[in-house]
Formats: C-alpha cells, structure tokens, sequence
C-alpha cells in the first residue's frame, strides 16, 4: 500500500490533466456514435481503444482519489478507541488497495487481449 500512497502522491498534481483527458476521449466516444451512420470496423477499434483508455483514465484517477489520504499510523499516546478506529480505517484502505490491485490486472489481461484484436 505504501507505493499506491506513494504514486498517488506524485500524480495527485496531474488531476487536472487526467480529467481534461477523459473529457476529450468521452467526446471523441461520443461523436463516434452520433455522427457515424454505417460504423466500420476501424472505427468500431477506434471506439474500443478509447474506451480501454478511458477506463485506465479512470483507474489513475481511483487511485489518485483514494491513496492520497491514507491515515498515518498514531504512534504515542493516543486513546485506544482512537488507535482501533485509526486501525480500522488503514485497514480498509489495505482491503482497497487489494481490490485496486485485482482491477489493475484485470484492465491490463483487457488490454493485452484488446491489442492482439
């Protein structure tokens, strides 16, 4: 989880970017659908890609969103009930970081399979 913490930190300064991204690819998406009477199969490759693309957008994001606020460890004299609610919530950002990581290798076997297409 300290790296997720860590990557988080560091792209946490890129969300700007990352929505500017995604807005573009659901408007390309879009307009693909609305203005395509007879679509062909390079477009219809073309609105996949953007859409493999859009779901790692979204999962950078997921991660920018969720790891940049990881409580720290209390170290001295905090209250027990404090201690247990500090060990519950780290507790559920591990449980996360597992799902997280059960994602991230599902989008990229997608990704693997969508490129050999």
């Amino acid at each position: 989880m300290r790296y997720l913490v860590k990557i988080s930190l560091v792209l946490k300064p890129f969300y700007k970017i990352i929505y500017l991204l995604a807005i573009v690819l659901i408007i390309s998406i879009v307009y693909q659908l609305v203005f395509s009477a007879v679509p062909s199969p390079a477009e219809s490759n073309e609105i996949r890609l953007s859409l493999l693309a859009l779901a790692w957008l979204a999962l950078v994001n997921l991660m920018i969103q969720f790891f940049s606020r990881v409580p720290i460890a209390l170290q001295g004299k905090s209250s027990i009930l404090a201690r247990i609610q500090n060990s519950f919530h780290r507790g559920l950002y591990y449980v996360l970081s597992l799902v997280f990581i059960a994602i991230s290798i599902a989008v990229l076997l997608l990704t693997f399979k969508m490129l050999k297409l």
